[in-house]
């Protein structure tokens, strides 16, 4: 009896140290079940817009798909967050559609975010989004950049969120090597025509009178 009493602080610390990994492997298992519960996803993790030299006129319509890739029903919001320069982000313009619905048309600065939209477990919906250069924007936007975040935010029904974000930039046309822009009109076509005739005609008349002297000095 005092053998096996002697026994047992022993054979507690075994028991302890086999019961100890199971009840992680449990907890592990609950975590992964909480972690999928809840879970949004986008069609890619690239930069959804990377634009280089756009220029007054221009526009990039983009499609993405925001997937629930969790096992619960969630509503979600989309925002917009400015990353860099204000003076080109503020003049940009910003067009939503998710099919014919449109969601939101007006200046990117001015948007804060769309109205809930609630997405079905394992299922997707496409969203449109178009970015436009306004045509009125002068030389004084030549060579400017502008960098962005779009956020995804789902929300279920124990006030639990998850989170995906995808950047974009959009960068305008520069400025010439002597940093003007100078139109190419006909008026301007007329005068290197011109400018071009008179250089014509002057050699010419060079050559006619070095001919003459040469014919004087013959003489």
């Amino acid at each position: 009896m005092i053998k096996l009493f002697r026994l047992f602080p022993f054979l507690l610390m075994i028991s302890l140290m086999c019961f100890y990994p199971l009840t992680n492997v449990l907890a592990d298992g609950e975590n992964d079940n909480i972690e999928k519960e809840l879970d949004i996803s986008l069609s890619t993790t690239e930069s959804l817009f990377d634009i280089s030299n756009m220029k007054p006129g221009d526009w990039a319509p983009r499609t993405i798909a925001v997937q629930n890739s969790g096992n619960a029903d969630f509503v979600y919001q989309m925002s917009l967050e400015n990353l860099g320069e204000k003076k080109l982000f503020n003049e940009l313009l910003l067009e939503i559609k998710a099919g014919d619905t449109e969601l939101y048309q007006g200046k990117m600065a001015e948007f804060k975010s769309l109205p809930e939209r609630k997405l079905l477990s394992s299922t997707e919906e496409n969203i449109d989004i178009t970015i436009r250069f306004p045509e009125h924007l002068g030389n004084e936007f030549q060579g400017l950049e502008s960098t962005f975040m779009f956020s995804f935010t789902a929300e279920g029904k124990d006030s639990t969120t998850v989170q995906a974000m995808i950047k974009g930039q959009v960068a305008s046309v520069g400025p010439t090597a002597v940093g003007l822009s100078v139109p190419i009109t006909s008026a301007n076509i007329f005068i290197l025509i011109l400018f071009g005739t008179l250089l014509v005609a002057a050699g010419i008349v060079l050559m006619i009178i070095r001919h003459f002297r040469r014919m004087k000095i013959a003489q």
